[in-house]
């Protein structure tokens, strides 16, 4: 029994070794199964396996924390506006939970600085940056339970990065705002996006806003959707809407 306890000891200084020193300061709770932390910021490139020889990454615990994310706001949301409708709260939610969203908080967090990966991080895309913080969720729920993970949620990522009074005046996609002010108030726009061969090697989509047969702003970006999404908003800023205007056209 003592050589078993001395194992698992070994193996939990093992894993505390590994945590970066800023996850700690992060959670704002002492881990109690360091483990189930190294595995949330563990990229399956470093073909790790665990003790029983299962796949040991991020990729389970971000498939749970996606559903915990969508339950504890979806709950959040149903209380704090009592007379919103499920459209209503779609939409809300959508603007917390949106990928564009995700992305910015883990990305704010530093989580890809803390995981550990056997490829270059510079190579991967946006989206590992919000598929770390669905393991993290994760992996607090299996660490701390429900209770603790709906707290760090409420607090880490709701509170700490949006205002629910303002919510319903965010802006989430530019794109689809500006065509939908340009619909209800009769204009024409066009998207003319194409593959661009430019000097710089990682942007390669150029996409420009044809506004009643006037070119008025162009972007170049790494994918269709950035290089779009770019040249909307820059068309809000040079056509002078508001935030105001855009949300009720």
């Amino acid at each position: 029994m003592k050589v078993f306890g001395y194992i698992l000891t070994s193996q939990r200084n093992k894993d505390l070794a590994e945590l970066d020193p800023r996850l700690s300061e992060l959670l704002g709770f002492k881990p109690k199964d360091t483990a189930v932390f190294v595995k949330a910021l563990t990229h399956s490139s470093c073909n790790r396996k665990d003790e029983e020889g299962n796949l040991m990454n991020y990729e389970r615990l971000e498939f749970l924390g996606d559903a915990l994310l969508g339950m504890i706001i979806s709950e959040q949301l149903f209380d704090y506006f009592p007379k919103a409708t499920e459209g209503d709260l779609t939409k809300l939610r959508s603007k917390i939970v949106s990928r564009e969203s995700l992305n910015s908080i883990g990305k704010k967090f530093e989580l890809l600085q803390m995981a550990s990966s056997n490829s270059n991080k510079n190579q991967f895309g946006e989206n590992i940056h919000g598929n770390l913080l669905e393991a993290l969720v994760g992996a607090v729920f299996v660490d701390q339970g429900f209770k603790q993970c709906k707290a760090f949620v409420l607090d880490k990522i709701v509170a700490s990065n949006f205002d629910l009074d303002t919510l319903d005046g965010v802006i989430l996609s530019y794109k689809g705002a500006l065509i939908e002010w340009a619909q209800k108030n009769k204009h024409r726009i066009k998207f003319q996006t194409e593959t661009d061969q430019g000097l710089e090697r990682d942007i390669n989509y150029f996409s420009k806003i044809i506004l009643n047969k006037k070119v008025i702003v162009k972007a170049r970006e790494i994918s269709k959707k950035k290089a779009e999404e770019k040249a909307a908003r820059r068309a809000v800023y040079a056509l002078k809407l508001t935030v105001e205007e855009l949300i009720n056209p």
